[in-house]
């Protein structure tokens, strides 16, 4: 899965919140492209905050699980 970069940064490692919605983890950043609760496509600012611009979700770093890891396990 290719997992767009944000303002130049390197790529990073693509996660999950529970198999929902999408982010990218890149150093101590979280972008959190698609939200997990609402399921809208985040905005430039709300990805580089790390918090959903429609619903203000905050995700949990209790809940991350890297993109596949879901599918292996059922």
């Amino acid at each position: 899965m290719r997992v767009r970069r944000a303002s130049g940064d390197a790529p990073g490692t693509a996660v999950t919140f529970r198999g929902r919605g999408l982010a990218t983890r890149t150093g101590g950043r979280l972008l959190l492209l698609v939200c997990p609760h609402c399921s809208q496509r985040n905005g430039r600012r709300g990805t580089e905050r790390g918090v959903c611009e429609w619903c203000a979700y905050e995700p949990s770093p209790d809940d991350i699980e890297l993109v596949g890891e879901t599918a292996q396990q059922a």
